[in-house]
């Protein structure tokens, strides 16, 4: 038998392993292998059909912020974790913020032994850093075939010293039913930036300033905006409709973000002066929902939501089907948007939810899915350009005196 390049299980790695426990509230409890901080966690459990790659991304999205992520391909890590280091515009070039977002993490196996040119670490060394608990080695089809069954429910991820002593099932079942469901708490302003930030682009390039609402937006946005020489001023979610247009923005960004959009009632009420004073806007996930609950409709809870990079949508317009990057528990209730103005802009293939809305006489327009997560000439970060078309036709339609106050604009 050739062993060459393999690794053998040792007696001193075995001793070395870390034993894990996942709790669910209904009962169930995976026992596994941990990996990642020694600590516990408790948050939405949730599932993504992302394949091999996007870990990085999936790690480090604001949106899924309170979540205990489970990857259902059944090795995570072969290509490792690439360094800090940011690109041109100042934020980080390889993750989706500045930090792991997830409260833990679940796959059935952790590659220890990464192999990529760029990678620093494995996927244990990088949890460790951020202080996220992991676990491998259970059975995450069963557990992704309970989650579609019964839907996203509380969970506990705990991975404990080698020496300490595992709770009964009994004591673990008790501490989730206790434990508080992260939904209740508002995630948007937990994860937000507390301060302005600004990504501009060099002066002679600059063609106008996008307003980004934080509401936990992923870094490939930011990026895709300033592609389009936009300069970009990224702005706190609860940040006021007069403070924003201060600014003098020539479009606004309503971001992805976690947890229920209702709870942004700051955010919905600046989405409702941008709707009746006709600014080109574009949101992205959580931004949908605001844009629409602004618009008069309702969101509710999905029961597992989409997360993953294979999610079909159409584009109701053209009959176009599209390939998309999906991550939400939340949707649109379309059929209560039926009276105010706004029209469904595309929906999903799988399941007919909502993914997109635009109104046909206001340059506003939104997307369920993530357009920034795929660059290439065919897919769906056309819809930046349809942003940048309705700030130029607006621009050009109506001319904005720079020394016009914002009482007399609006």
């Amino acid at each position: 038998m050739n062993l060459v390049g393999k690794q053998m299980i040792t007696l001193e790695t075995l001793l070395e392993e870390q034993k894990a426990v996942l709790v669910l509230s209904n009962g169930k409890i995976f026992h596994g292998i941990g990996f990642g901080a020694t600590t516990k966690a408790i948050g939405e459990l949730v599932f993504t059909t992302f394949t091999a790659a996007g870990y990085n991304c999936a790690l480090t999205d604001p949106s899924n912020h309170g979540q205990l992520y489970t990857l259902t391909y059944p090795l995570v890590g072969n290509y490792g974790v690439p360094p800090w280091e940011k690109d041109q515009t100042g934020i980080e070039k390889w993750f989706e913020s500045d930090s792991i977002k997830c409260s833990g993490f679940i796959v059935h196996e952790a590659c220890k032994n990464p192999s990529h040119y760029e990678s620093t670490k494995n996927l244990d060394m990088f949890l460790k850093e951020h202080h996220i608990p992991g676990i491998e080695r259970i059975d995450t089809r069963e557990l992704t075939k309970i989650l579609r069954k019964e839907g996203v429910q509380l969970g506990l991820l705990q991975v404990f010293a080698k020496d300490e002593l595992i709770p009964s099932d009994t004591e673990l079942l008790q501490e989730v039913k206790n434990a508080l469901d992260p939904n209740q708490r508002h995630l948007v302003a937990e994860i937000s930036r507390e301060k302005v930030q600004e990504l501009r682009i060099a002066e002679e390039r600059s063609i106008g300033t996008v307003i980004v609402i934080d509401c936990g937006v992923k870094n490939n946005i930011l990026r895709e905006l300033n592609k389009r020489n936009l300069d970009v001023v990224i702005v706190p979610y609860n940040t006021s409709y007069e403070e924003i247009m201060k600014y003098d923005p020539d479009g606004i960004l309503i971001s992805n973000g976690p947890g229920d959009p209702k709870k942004c009632i700051e955010t919905i009420e600046v989405a409702k002066n941008i709707i009746n004073n006709n600014i080109p806007c574009m949101g992205i996930c959580l931004g949908n929902q605001i844009i629409g609950l602004a618009a008069g409709g309702d969101t509710y809870k999905m029961k597992f939501g989409h997360r993953g990079g294979n999610k079909p949508v159409i584009d109701l317009r053209t009959g176009k089907g599209f390939i998309t990057s999906q991550n939400h528990g939340y949707a649109l209730k379309i059929t209560t948007l039926l009276k105010s103005g706004f029209k469904p802009l595309f929906t999903n293939a799988d399941d007919g939810t909502n993914e997109g809305i635009y109104h046909p006489e206001k340059p506003i327009f939104a997307v369920q899915f993530h357009p920034e997560a795929y660059p290439g000439p065919e897919d769906t970060t056309y819809l930046f350009d349809d942003f940048l078309q309705n700030i130029a036709f607006r621009a050009f339609t109506h001319p904005r005196d720079k020394n016009q106050s914002i009482e007399e604009e609006i």
